[in-house]
This record gives C-alpha cells, sequence and structure tokens, in this order.
C-alpha cells in the first residue's frame, strides 16, 4: 500500500495536548463503576450522575482513542440495507422498536451537543446507501419502503450527488455527522465535574456480587453496579466471544480534489463496501472513506481491502495521496442485534454492551440509555430486543455455529498445524510476520533499520495465534479480536495480558505470515 502522511487516524491530534485524567492509585466504592471510556460509557456516567448516583468511568487508554474515534462518525439511524431485513427477521414491532431507539439516539447526540455545548463540529447531513446496479436500486426501493414504514424519515432517490453512475438510493433526512473524538473529550470534561474519571488504568476482572468488585492494575474498585463498556467485554461471563464477531474495514483521509463536493454521507449496498462523508480540518475539506471488511488479523485480507479502497477513490475522485490510514474493528452480532443488558440473568447487577456492527454512534447511545433505564428500574422498549442475555435461536442460530466453527478451525489450523510457513526475507523493514522458532509460534517485527524483536504469537484470550496488521503495525487476533500493539501491550480486548516478550538470538531460518 502507499503509505499515507500520517498513520493516525485523523481525528486524532498530532500534539497530544489532550488532557490527560489521573491514573488510579487507591481503593474507593462508587455506586456505578464503568469499565471503558467511549459512547456507552461515558453516556451511561453522565445519565447516572444527572440522577444522583455516584459514579466512576476506568479508561485503559486514553478517552476517545479506541473504537469510537477511529469511525467515520455518522450520526445516523440509517445503518446500510437494514430495515426490511429486520421485518423479516423480528417483525415489525421489533423492527420498529429498533428503528425509533436509533432515530431517537441522533435527537439525544444532538441535545447533549447543544446543552453541554461540546465543540465537535456537529453538522447536519442527510444519509445515503446507494446502489450501481439495476437489481440494487430494486432492492433499495423496498428498503426504503420498509423504513419509511417504520416511521424513519426515509425516502427512494435516484438522484446523488456523486462522480459516478448510480442506479438509485434510500435517503435520510435529519441525520447528521461530527468529529468522534472531539465529542468524546467533551463528554469527558463533563463527566470528570460530575464524577470521577480515570486513564491509563486497565480493569482485569470483575467480580460480581453484591457488591461488586472491580480490579484494576492500580487499585480496587467496589461497586454496587458495573457496565463493562469495552468493546468486547474483558470478562467471560456470557461468552459474548462467541456471539459476535470480530471484522475490521480501512479508513482513509485525503484532502478533498478540487471539483469535488460531498454533499451528504454516503454507503453503498453492494460489495465491497466503500463508505463516504467529508470533514472540515483548518480551512480545509478532507473526504474521509472507509473500504470493505475483512476478518481482523488476516494480513492478505487487509491487504486487499486498503488496495480496493485506493483504487476506487482513484478511479471516482482522482485522489493520488492520502493524509491519514488507519484500520477500525468491529463486532457483528450472531443476530443483527447488539447485546446490551445484564450479561446474566443470574447477576442483575451487571451490565455489557457490545455487537455494534459498525454502527456504533448511534447503537452506543441507545445502548447507554437502555442500561441506565435497568439499573434505575424505568421502563426502556428497546431493552427486550436487544436483551443481552437472548440465546441464539433462528435468526441468529446459523451463524452462531458457522463463525464458531470457522474459530475453531483457525484455532487448530494457526495454533496447531502452523500454517504458511515461509521465509524470513518476506518481512520488510517496519513489518511483521509469525516465526517458529524451537517448537513456538513468535511474533516478530523487524524494524526500519532491519532489527528483530519477538513477542509471543499465543493471544492471551484464548490461545489463538495473532496476525499483523499492516496498516496500524499491530497484533490482532483473528478469533475474537483482541489487539496488541507492537511491544505486545492490549490495545483492546477480550485480552487483559499482554503478549509475552521473548528474546531471540540468531534470526531464525522461516517465517509464517498470517492470513
Amino acid at each position: 500500500m502507499k503509505r499515507p502522511e500520517n498513520d493516525r487516524p485523523f481525528w486524532f491530534p498530532s500534539d497530544e495536548n489532550a488532557k490527560a485524567y489521573p491514573q488510579l492509585v487507591d481503593d474507593f466504592y462508587v455506586d456505578v463503576a464503568i469499565v471503558g471510556g467511549g459512547i456507552v460509557g461515558l453516556t451511561a456516567a453522565h445519565l447516572l450522575a444527572g440522577t444522583g448516583k455516584s459514579v466512576a468511568v476506568l479508561e485503559a487508554r486514553q478517552v476517545g482513542q479506541q473504537a469510537t474515534g477511529r469511525s467515520t462518525a455518522k450520526v445516523t439511524s440509517q445503518h446500510g440495507p437494514r430495515y426490511d431485513r429486520l421485518i423479516r427477521d423480528i417483525g415489525r414491532d421489533g423492527a420498529r422498536i429498533y428503528a425509533q431507539a436509533n432515530e431517537q439516539a441522533v435527537g439525544k447526540i444532538r441535545t447533549l451537543v447543544e446543552t453541554l455545548q461540546l465543540d465537535c463540529g456537529l453538522k447536519p447531513m442527510a444519509a445515503f446507501v446507494y446502489g450501481e446496479t439495476e437489481d440494487e436500486a430494486s432492492s433499495l426501493r423496498k428498503e426504503a419502503e420498509a423504513a419509511s414504514s417504520l416511521d424513519l424519515p426515509a425516502s427512494f432517490v435516484t438522484e446523488v450527488d456523486l462522480p459516478f453512475r448510480v442506479t438509485g438510493a434510500v435517503r435520510f433526512d435529519g441525520q447528521a455527522q461530527f468529529d468522534p473524538y472531539r465529542y468524546l473529550l467533551g463528554l469527558a470534561e463533563v463527566v470528570s465535574r460530575e464524577g470521577m474519571l480515570f486513564e491509563k488504568t486497565r480493569v482485569t476482572d470483575v467480580e460480581q456480587g453484591e457488591p461488586c468488585i472491580v480490579k484494576t492494575d492500580g487499585g480496587l474498585v467496589t461497586a454496587d453496579q458495573v457496565i463493562v463498556a469495552t468493546q468486547m467485554p474483558i470478562v467471560n461471563d456470557g461468552f459474548f466471544y462467541a456471539k459476535a464477531f470480530p471484522f475490521a474495514h480501512p479508513i482513509v483521509a485525503a484532502p478533498m480534489p478540487a471539483g469535488h463536493l460531498l454533499d451528504g454521507m454516503f454507503i453503498n449496498v453492494g460489495s465491497p463496501t466503500h463508505s463516504l462523508r467529508s470533514a472540515e480540518r483548518d480551512g480545509k475539506t478532507y473526504l474521509i472513506a472507509a473500504g470493505g471488511e475483512f476478518k481482523t488479523g488476516v494480513t492478505k485480507d487487509e491487504i486487499a481491502m486498503v488496495g480496493d479502497l485506493q483504487t476506487f477513490l482513484e478511479t471516482t475522485f482522482g485522489v493520488e495521496n492520502l493524509s491519514h490510514a488507519w484500520i477500525n474493528e468491529d463486532f457483528r452480532p450472531m443476530d443483527d442485534l447488539p447485546f446490551v443488558g445484564r450479561a446474566s440473568s443470574s447477576k442483575p447487577n451487571f451490565f455489557v454492551a457490545v455487537g455494534f456492527d459498525a454502527w456504533g454512534i448511534t447503537q452506543s447511545t441507545v445502548a447507554a440509555g437502555i442500561i441506565v433505564d435497568l439499573i434505575l428500574e424505568r421502563a426502556n422498549e428497546a431493552a427486550a430486543i436487544f436483551d443481552a442475555t437472548r440465546l441464539p435461536l433462528m435468526n441468529g442460530g446459523p451463524t452462531f455455529v458457522s463463525e464458531n466453527v470457522k474459530t475453531g478451525m483457525r484455532l487448530v489450523g494457526d495454533r496447531l498445524l502452523k500454517q504458511r510457513v515461509e521465509r524470513i526475507g518476506n518481512i520488510a523493514a517496519g513489518q511483521g510476520g509469525i516465526v517458529e522458532l524451537d517448537g513456538e509460534q513468535l511474533a516478530v517485527i523487524k524494524d526500519d533499520q532491519g532489527v528483530v524483536s519477538a513477542l509471543s504469537a499465543v493471544c492471551t484470550h484464548l490461545g489463538c495465534i495473532v496476525g499483523w496488521n499492516e496498516v496500524d503495525r499491530t497484533w490482532d487476533c483473528p478469533c475474537h479480536g483482541s489487539r496488541f500493539d507492537s511491544q505486545g501491550q492490549v490495545i483492546s480486548g477480550p485480552a487483559v495480558s499482554p503478549l509475552e516478550a521473548r528474546e531471540i538470538g540468531a534470526v531464525p531460518r522461516k517465517i509464517g505470515r498470517r492470513g
């Protein structure tokens, strides 16, 4: 791939001057402990603080620099071609609940921005899902009818302002876009005044009980209720890693080429996916584009999707050079609906939110509201369809089985059969791959000067072999989505422990590259 000018997500500041919050170094009690400083965690913290609850948010890294801050940040109830399918799968009433919960989340975000004066560049913008063939246009007509029947602001249109032929599109009015990083920084500032907010505080376990004990690398937090608001729960309760499955997609930014405007947010109905929006920075307009999905940690598929996205932007917008490129990860639930609420029916004071399927801006806001209402024992219409304790029945059963079979096959193929071994000379400077040395698989990086360093390649969650992320230069687990930085430190779970460092003497003769 062509290396961009900046290897950080577009939204992140280059000067690292964001306000820092303290690291936990002591034990204390709080009404509600929240693990994770993304939209779910910070929104729930703010809503709970407003009811008089004492709240503490525990963020393992830094606010805004996880999944939310790496997204395209479309504030929309338009989640691709979804509503016609939802009506078939869960019935019209269930689809209406999903639709209205997400549409209300758009309004909730707008209200939070206005009332809390969050400086995040929130901008009204229509959202489109478009087709490029007659068959796709036909399916989108049905999608528009389905969405409109659920009282969403949807219509079918044939005129779309894009620099290539479009056969038709579903248009959602009254939507918005914003800067996700600045949105979270603003929420964090509010939450730090209303309660407690800790950064660089990694939660390693949660003991459920009355009360619960949250174990961190800096102290113990005792709480009546605990919300685990990490992208994938870092505890095994509910076995959500077997019900929501990791995938990733590339996202890039580039200065908007001369002669092009982007009046709307766009995503295609075909495959591979191409998602588009614009953003403003320092008086300049940028094009933000996301590409097709691939299995987390599968290097060859990552490279293919990055290449497809670059080719698409070159041929349609004339983009020659990227300013930013990064990879974002999400989890697809077995039946298209997030898991939100109590992790287990036997543990009424322990809550999770997982499986937003790349539409986490509104879904996270919905999830925060559901969990807050459950804690406060208030009715919430969406709680039943998002119920985290539901079983993989008709709609989700086949996906549940097939995805877990694939995970088992990958565990056997990568861990036991040690597939795809090739020579170490295939590792370029600045890249990594999997080496077998003395019967052990190692995650090896060759830095820009050619110096080799090594870690255990065994994911500390359940023992799968990690794969090299060529864009972010991280180690990602294809089985359950854990991510580790180049030094082996956990970026995101379900893993909570780092990859173990390994000493490597003479350079091994062979290397196996994931993917």
